[in-house]
């Protein structure tokens, strides 16, 4: 489900250096942790391709394996 699956740290390295002309401003309103599971709500802003600031809503939820991120699932929304 979504845009994409990267796989390994030079895949989001590669990614995240196309995708970002500057770096976007993250605002988190929760964290939630349980178990091995971490997940973050929030805002975040980020020029569009024609340069205007527009505010997403996301989600991001981290899956921890032996102190290690193991996976990662993010959803981005325009509210």
């Amino acid at each position: 489900m979504g845009e994409q699956t990267l796989r390994g740290k030079e895949a989001v390295r590669r990614w995240m250096a196309t995708a970002y002309e500057q770096p976007p401003v993250f605002m988190v309103k929760h964290l939630i942790a349980e178990d091995d599971f971490v997940t973050a709500l929030g805002s975040i802003t980020l020029p569009d391709e024609s340069g205007k600031v527009v505010e997403y809503a996301y989600c991001d939820v981290w899956r921890f394996r032996d102190g290690k991120m193991a996976e990662l699932q993010a959803f981005v929304i325009q509210p």
